[in-house]
């Protein structure tokens, strides 16, 4: 179900509880003691709830219609709720207690009123025909055929995973309402069967297993006590479900818990994104090293602004780089807390990166406008590297310790403010809006004038030299049209696509190209910052056992003011002729 549709539903249904509320404190039972949460590994029998101490205050997410979208959902416990705790619901003879767990494809959703509500098939629980506790509610739910309320109780039961009238989407991982309901027991129901008791819900699964699908519903014989055996695999009473998969023409599966997958159990499709961008970003962060070691080798450039820059920028895009490739490769493994804080690291150091690339542009293009030679002295340079400095790290630490912050202060129920919600979903931001607010906002911006640098930056090379007197032949008009192409490299312009990608959207293998041209960001700034004729004169020397020439190492070191452009490698940036030529440009 989209979420227009399912935010609709939610408001419709909360207007309707508005009407039938008291301004009083309205009871919310909680399943355990206050000091106590649920144990879900196993399913309540008789009655029985296991509950194990903890020493985490219970802090559910609550849908407040109160407030304005998109802050609906509050963290905390509301003012106007009175918990009744160690209190389960009081079932009828016609219902049963269940356990439902609060999972992605089978969502449990409780608001404001004391409601609750599960996602999958919008069934709505009264406050009092359930208590919830972490990641899960207990409820009453309906018996199935009780006509004979002494034969129901000895009946094996059968879960189906989503509620009547829905489906299990594979594309969307979660369950989906049908308009037009078909008779779906031959389809969905097991050998022997046909006596067995139907209850919602998806299998509780221990230490947050997650659910494979074990085999065909049509080749599981059900037994007795409940349990279900399908291809030599033996599955125990009420640790599976069955349902019907939308994009399988409605073919029934059965789901348990990933512990009974068997060892040859038919994977998903290999997603070969996860494995090409950790590569790349690792591939990206082992030449990053490089050009920092060439960059040693350069001595005469140590001094220069426009170096000092560019080595701020590449360590912050390495430990970008590196830590990306363990939250793709390793996210699912990771403890929540390790998980959190590579994810705020990420973060910090990917816009460190990107506003060290603001400052490269920005003097990039200060250098080459309308093409004034210029030096600064050393105390200007430094006072220029520490203005630069106080920008480049001071944005980053603003944006990014904002958003550390506001996602670790403690839940309110008045609370407003975004949060990034990392490690909820994955080592990284929850959803579209977060990333948009704390990542592609920022660095959209920050690219959208390095753009505009380069731009400036590419005029004033162009008109100013390939139309004028200065660049004649057609060799030192290829030289100048290698600069502008490393332009585009070191001025970060190919990281736009970056953000067209996103926002566009669309199948993902129209962006592969692009998405590893970002990846492998590293090997093209050492193709043109790191390896460089200088660089390898630079080897040459370092390996060279002939005293002689080692000699004259220091008299040969690159010459070059405090705006030269030591990664841009060609002469034409050098050429003197630039000194004594007009200053103005043709176009």
């Amino acid at each position: 179900m989209s979420l227009p549709k399912l935010t609709f539903l939610l408001t419709l249904v909360s207007l309707l509880t508005i009407v039938v509320s008291s301004t009083q404190q309205i009871n919310v039972n909680k399943c355990c003691n206050i000091d106590e949460e649920l144990l879900i590994d196993k399913k309540p029998a008789n009655n029985d709830v296991v509950c194990i101490k903890t020493n985490l205050p219970w802090t559910p997410t609550y849908y407040n219609q109160s407030l304005p979208p998109p802050n609906k959902f509050v963290f905390g416990l509301p003012k106007t709720w009175k918990i009744n705790n160690n209190k389960l619901p009081i079932c009828s003879d016609d219902n049963v207690i269940d356990i439902i767990i609060n999972r992605s494809a089978n969502p449990i959703i409780i608001w404001s009123n004391g409601g609750a509500v599960l996602g999958t098939g919008l069934s709505f629980y009264q406050p009092n025909t359930f208590c919830a506790d972490k990641n899960a509610i207990i409820v009453c739910v309906p018996k199935k055929n009780i006509a004979n309320h002494a034969a129901s109780t000895t009946r094996p039961r059968i879960h189906r995973c989503c509620l009547n009238n829905a489906v299990f989407s594979n594309e969307r991982n979660t369950c989906e309402n049908v308009k037009d309901p078909e008779d779906i027991s031959k389809k969905l129901m097991p050998i022997n069967s046909s006596s067995a008791e139907i209850l919602p819900g998806f299998p509780t699964c221990a230490n947050g297993q997650k659910y494979v699908i074990v085999g065909d519903s049509n080749n599981g014989v059900l037994q007795s006590d409940g349990g279900l055996i399908v291809d030599g695999i033996n599955l125990p009473p009420l640790e599976y479900c069955v349902e019907l998969i939308k994009e399988l023409d409605g073919k029934g599966k059965i789901f348990a818990c990933s512990e009974h997958a068997p060892k040859s159990n038919p994977k998903k499709p290999l997603d070969y994104r996860f494995i090409m961008y950790p590569i790349s970003f690792l591939i990206s962060a082992i030449f990053l090293a490089a050009t920092l070691g060439a960059g040693w080798l350069l001595p005469a450039s140590h001094h220069v602004l426009h170096w000092r820059c560019q080595t701020h920028h590449v360590v912050c895009l390495m430990f970008g780089d590196l830590l990306m490739a363990i939250i793709q490769l390793w996210s699912d493994s990771l403890p929540e807390e390790s998980c959190k804080a590579i994810a705020i690291l990420t973060h910090f150091f990917f816009l460190a990166a990107f506003f060290w690339l603001n400052t490269m542009c920005f003097n990039i293009w200060w250098t080459f406008r309308d093409l004034r030679p210029a030096s600064l002295e050393k105390g200007q340079e430094t006072l220029r590297l520490r203005v630069y400095a106080c920008y480049a790290w001071g944005g980053p630490l603003l944006v990014a310790g904002l958003a550390a912050i506001l996602d670790h202060l403690p839940p309110q129920e008045n609370y407003t403010f975004l949060r990034p919600q990392f490690g909820r979903d994955k080592c990284w931001f929850y959803g579209d809006t977060e990333i948009l607010a704390y990542f592609y906002g920022p660095i959209g911006l920050l690219l959208a004038i390095n753009v505009i640098f380069f731009v400036a930056t590419a005029r004033e090379l162009t008109c100013g030299l390939w139309k004028g007197e200065f660049v004649k032949s057609t060799t030192e008009r290829a030289a100048l049209g290698r600069v502008c192409l490393k332009l585009v490299v070191v001025m970060g312009v190919t990281w736009g696509f970056d953000i067209i990608s996103w926002i566009a959207g669309g199948p993902h293998y129209l962006w592969y190209a692009t998405d590893l041209l970002n990846a492998l960001q590293g090997l093209f700034i050492f193709m043109v910052v790191g390896w460089q004729p200088q660089v390898r004169a630079g080897l040459k020397r370092l390996f060279n056992k002939n005293p002689r020439t080692n000699a004259g190492r220091q008299g040969n070191g690159l010459s070059t003011t405090s705006h030269g452009m030591p990664s841009m490698g060609d002469s034409v940036t050098q050429n003197p002729s630039t000194k004594t030529a007009p200053l103005e440009t043709i176009c």
